[in-house]
């Protein structure tokens, strides 16, 4: 997550607003200086007004909490085909971060890239992990054994060594001192670990699609769009390498981890880089959606998914007349990182047992509430803080990540 990202939908931009940063424009000039008007939209030139990208990773943050609150409240994922819809949802996040990073990469030296990232993920991670250790860890210890006197501060896996171990986002462990108990997570034998905050994991994946990002630009290659589709290419033949004969094509082991979100990330990132290049096209949205609709039904679905994936997630943010949803109030980080801890606390309570009809809503406005609350007091004074340093003052979006109407001479 972001952690990533007006005019009518439907409305082709006019021939004198002109393409986002970054992008080279697709308009070609008359010989009287006049911009002609492109032969069709581009999604450079569609991206030129407002979008609904921020609803779109608002659908996303709402579709993983409901879909981890159904599994966390004791009842069967739901799933079509061989997916279930929280994992594809995940999956969309990073398609959608691999274009938005990747716009923010090329804008930005690699210092402000690399302090606007951390501004973005850092603060509010770090006070979900005290909320986990001083709030929901000692709730839950108190349901079991009916006080906080005992509570494991220290220890291999008490609060603080939560709280210092996991700082740098790679998690190393999600219990307090063996807690939480009595939940549906994890399944017995699925070899997942006890957790409190489940969902946290993923954050390690996007910090390092960030340090790509900045490795690519140090590099000097992020600008140099047919090396980035090389790299994506090569990282699509590693992750297929179990098809091969004897069972690999490459003899070293290969994250699958990786291969599903680098490929997601760098889907997003291959489509910013050829943006100008792309038609926006509801007849190659329906394509991008039966490609996305028939992954749904093989093991591995990042062979298939990145790109039908991220052309959907670019074209709704132009079509879907919800360009207001999340364009100020970006709660969609806060949704992800808190909605598992409140779910679970609340099975450990045995709020399951009134029924999906009220612990689902209760669960999800406890989790909006405090992804609010994280949003005001926490993320939105960070991202204030991101032109700190700079000599020249610049407006910034109230709201990370979103996409403005570029001003003359941007």
């Amino acid at each position: 997550m972001e952690s990533g990202i007006g005019p009518a939908a439907n409305a082709t931009p006019t021939p004198v607003t002109p393409p986002p940063r970054g992008f080279p424009t697709s308009a070609t000039t008359s010989g009287a200086g006049q911009v002609a008007r492109p032969s069709r939209p581009t999604l450079a030139t569609a991206f030129a007004g407002p979008n609904s990208i921020g609803a779109l990773r608002l659908l996303l943050a709402v579709t993983v909490l409901l879909f981890h609150g159904w599994a966390l409240s004791g009842h069967h994922t739901p799933a079509l085909g061989r997916q279930e819809y929280d994992a594809v949802a995940l999956n969309g996040f990073f398609a959608v971060s691999g274009f938005l990073v990747t716009r923010s990469g090329m804008r930005l030296s690699v210092p402000r890239f690399l302090w606007h990232r951390a501004l973005r993920i850092l603060p509010a991670f770090w006070v979900c992990l005290l909320l986990v250790a001083l709030v929901v860890a000692p709730l839950g210890w108190l349901h079991d054994t009916g006080s906080l006197g005992g509570y494991p501060l220290t220890g291999s896996h008490g609060a603080l060594r939560y709280l210092a171990d996991n700082a740098l986002l790679r998690m190393r462990f999600y219990d307090i001192a063996g807690t939480p108990t009595g939940t549906f997570f994890p399944l017995p034998g699925s070899g997942m670990p006890v957790s409190w905050d489940g969902s946290l994991w993923t954050l390690w994946w996007e910090v390092l699609c960030y340090l790509g990002t900045a490795a690519l630009a140090v590099a000097g290659l992020l600008r140099r769009r047919p090396v980035l589709a090389v790299g994506a290419a090569l990282l699509l033949l590693a992750a297929i390498h179990p098809l091969g004969p004897g069972g690999a094509l490459l003899p070293a082991p290969f994250s699958t981890d990786l291969a599903r979100f680098g490929l997601h990330f760098l889907a997003g990132a291959v489509l910013y880089l050829y943006a100008e290049r792309i038609p926006l096209s509801g007849r190659l949205a329906a394509v991008a959606a039966l490609a996305l609709g028939a992954s749904f039904f093989i093991t591995d679905q990042h062979l298939l998914s990145p790109l039908p994936m991220a052309y959907l997630v670019a074209w709704l943010a132009v079509r879907l007349p919800l360009r207001r949803v999340g364009a100020r109030r970006d709660l969609s980080y806060g949704l992800y990182i808190y909605g598992f801890p409140i779910q679970q606390l609340a099975t450990v309570y045995g709020l399951h047992r009134l029924g999906a009809v009220v612990y689902l809503p209760l669960t999800t406005a406890v989790t909006v509430l405090l992804a609010a609350a994280s949003w005001i007091a926490v993320e939105a004074p960070a991202l204030r803080q991101k032109n700190r340093w700079s000599r020249r003052r610049r407006v910034v979006e109230a709201a990370p990540d979103t996409l403005p109407v570029p001003r003359k001479g941007h």
